[in-house]
């Protein structure tokens, strides 16, 4: 009897585990797709709106600011605003100096989607055709406008670009670069592909300037990024992903900050995905198919959980004779094999090599995040950039 109740609990986690699996391999072999896509050359018709939410950011906005302002666009054709949040008073008259519009939070309220909300209710509509949204320690290079232009004189709603590391200084900072351009790979690249919206990411997005000030203030979460995915699915508008567009973006360099970021964003992913399914026999009946894929991406585990549960199914089914162990070895080589198409060669190096031994601390810090993930629902999480690390944790 306990070996019948063993064999279907096996049978149902490896169900589940299978079409999670199943799903990155697919979207990591899909990013391998040799594509290109190319938006023709438009004179600069749009005007963008340029939005940095900065909360006691005064170690990166400078340099932020500056690199943003080297762009090789008309400078008529974009303004800069900086959502200027306890930051000092010396950091401030800096940015006005560099001709930043500054624009102060009035409420209570602590989160991204309330700066981006209080923004937008103070930019005239008549002045923007497009909001760009960064961090504050993105860095960006000179086309990075041009190259939005072209997409969005050639049609594109949304857009999210090619975020990457721009720090590799610790082992968590390594593997948090890593971990991005996976996600690169299989949620926007390999979505791409197959003709299905890209994922945001939370910078380096732009939107409509119409379509965003009407949907920004409907989000609460402190998660506004895959609430902003909901809401484009729902208005049927697809996310276009420019991979050649780059934006560095700092990585988390300690592993106390990685859980209190993960904190925040399975906090998100369990809201946005318990909303979402609510949605889900609607999306069917009217043929919403990257909406259903959406529901199901947001369903899975993260990928360090997967990386350590798996192993774990394959060791206790080696000791019940009932259970084949054959299926888990499968399932974690293709695993591993899909999440090693996903990384870009030019990452495999020694240093990743050495990070790789740091696994099993970011799978603790993992589940201390999924263990209080309810504080990063309703509080605010900061985590600090721009600080040198003075050792290797």
């Amino acid at each position: 009897m306990l070996i019948t109740i063993f064999w279907y609990i096996d049978f149902l986690f490896f169900i589940a585990f299978a079409l999670w699996v199943g799903y990155v391999a697919l979207f990591a072999f899909a990013s391998r797709v040799k594509q290109k896509v190319n938006f023709s050359q438009a004179e600069p018709l749009v005007r963008f709106a340029i939005l940095f939410p900065a909360y006691r950011e005064d170690n990166v906005i400078k340099e932020s600011v500056i690199s943003f302002k080297a762009q090789d666009y008309p400078i008529d054709n974009f303004e800069i605003v900086v959502i200027s949040d306890a930051m000092e008073d010396a950091t401030n008259d800096l940015l006005r100096r560099l001709g930043v519009s500054l624009i102060h939070p009035t409420g209570t309220e602590r989160s991204k989607a309330a700066a981006l909300t209080t923004a937008m209710s103070q930019l005239d509509a008549q002045l923007f055709d497009v909001v760009v949204v960064m961090d504050a320690d993105n860095i960006v290079f000179p086309n990075f406008l041009s190259k939005l232009n072209n997409a969005f004189t050639c049609g594109a709603k949304a857009i999210q670009t090619h975020r990457t590391a721009k720090n590799n200084t610790t082992a968590t900072a390594i593997l948090d670069g890593v971990s991005e351009e996976i996600n690169n790979s299989i949620f926007r690249l390999g979505h791409a592909r197959l003709g299905l919206p890209a994922a945001l990411i939370g910078s380096g997005m732009a939107f409509d300037f119409n379509w965003f000030k009407q949907r920004i203030v409907q989000i609460k979460s402190m998660g506004e990024d895959k609430f902003l995915e909901y809401f484009l699915l729902l208005d049927r508008i697809n996310t276009t992903y420019l991979e050649d567009v780059v934006i560095l973006d700092e990585k988390i360099q300690y592993s106390d900050d990685f859980s209190k970021q993960r904190r925040r964003w399975i906090a998100s992913q369990i809201d946005i995905f318990c909303h979402a399914i609510k949605q889900t026999r609607s999306a069917i009946f009217t043929g919403n198919w990257p909406l259903i894929d959406k529901i199901f991406q947001w369903s899975m585990p993260p990928r360090i959980i997967m990386l350590g549960i798996i192993p774990l199914f394959f060791l206790g089914s080696l000791f019940a004779s009932d259970i084949s162990s054959f299926k888990w070895f499968f399932l974690i080589i293709l695993y591993v094999v899909g999440l090693a198409l996903a990384v870009p060669k030019k990452l495999y190096t020694t240093q990743l090599l050495w990070a790789i031994f740091s696994l099993p601390r970011i799978f603790l810090a993992m589940m201390s995040s999924i263990i209080h993930f309810r504080s990063g629902r309703s509080t605010f999480i900061h985590t600090k950039h721009g600080a040198l690390p003075d050792k290797q944790k």
